[in-house]
């Protein structure tokens, strides 16, 4: 069951940014206190905008759970800043570039951030080549490509482990359909956005297949499963790309629409159901779907949606099967 009081758990992604924008806040925080206290203007404003930035972009994800964008900035801005530093005093900044390069590993894609590394590291070499000996310049490039290889390698090997395991925690392994904790997910996200703007509606079509049962007991668990899995294969072609298809539970599948006008929707409920009738190894087996439609309304939970949805699809069962009925 859904819980009517849950919110949107926060991702791998917001902890991230999260975590780091923190810390920056955190760590820098200090140094511009004391910039400030000896007269040091320059780094002191430098420190005291990084502080601001991350505070900002800590209370921005935290409110809307929103990541591209504030992972970008706060990359472009550790490295910003450990660049300027440089620049204004010299070689003896130079260790902030350490936890510079291995942050924006967890914040840009791999490439991305090893490009952005390695041209941040050039420009260091050509603004310090006066300053820095042969030995220490070659010290410098070997631990720093050291680092950045150790980073890139670790990011990304973690981004594809976060996938296999999202992957797995979402999907159903037998029709590779959303499973049900991803639906009731994508639910409390669309009613996270409808209390915040009604504009653009989302309705959702649960579907039920006659008969499952007889299909088992006639044919055998096996062939159900292949008749489920073919079920999936036939929605997933006739829906659009912004639509999602989820197994609620043993025959019963939800797409959800999401900023579909209801009329679109109740057409497409019923082009599932048609596309279902006739499609030929299906019907060799006398498949055919009952299909409930409801559209969101106002601040009403998932729970009850999903109810009137299923209300609605009992109802198209009650009036003959392969039927389509509205909430």
């Amino acid at each position: 069951m859904i819980n009517q009081y849950s919110t949107p758990s926060r991702s791998t992604e917001e902890y991230i940014i999260l975590t780091l924008s923190g810390v920056t806040c955190v760590c820098i925080l200090p140094f511009a206190i004391y910039r400030i206290t000896i007269g040091d203007w320059a780094i002191a404003v430098l420190d005291i905008f990084a502080v601001i930035i991350s505070a900002i972009l800590f209370t921005y994800v935290y409110r809307t759970h929103k990541t591209k964008i504030p992972s970008q900035i706060l990359a472009f801005l550790s490295m910003s800043v450990v660049f300027g530093t440089i620049i204004l005093k010299g070689s003896a900044q130079i260790l902030w570039i350490y936890p510079a390069l291995t942050a924006i590993f967890f914040l840009l894609p791999a490439n991305v951030a090893a490009i952005f590394s390695a041209v941040v590291l050039i420009s260091i070499g050509v603004v310090l080549r006066n300053e820095l000996t042969l030995f220490f310049t070659i010290e410098f490039y070997v631990s720093a490509v050291a680092t950045l290889i150790f980073s890139y390698a670790f990011a990304d090997r973690m981004r594809k482990q976060q996938e296999q395991l999202t992957e797995l925690a979402t999907k159903d392994p037998l029709t590779e359909a959303g499973n049900r904790r991803a639906m009731e997910q994508k639910l409390l996200d669309i009613i996270a956005f409808q209390r915040r703007d009604q504009s653009k509606p989302s309705s959702l079509i649960l579907m039920d297949l006659d008969k499952f049962k007889d299909i088992n007991d006639n044919y055998g668990h096996a062939m159900g499963d292949d008749i489920l899995v073919a079920f999936v294969q036939n929605i997933q072609g006739r829906i659009r790309a912004t639509d999602r298809l989820y197994r609620f539970g043993g025959e019963e599948f939800v797409v959800v629409a999401d900023n579909t006008p209801f009329k679109d929707a109740i057409g497409l409920a019923e082009e599932l159901r048609l596309s279902v009738e006739k499609d030929g190894w299906l019907a060799q087996h006398n498949v055919t779907i009952s299909v409930g439609t409801a559209k969101y309304e106002p601040f009403e939970t998932a729970f009850e949606w999903l109810g009137r949805a299923d209300r609605a699809m009992y109802q198209a069962k009650e009036q003959g099967r392969n039927n389509c009925c509205i909430a």
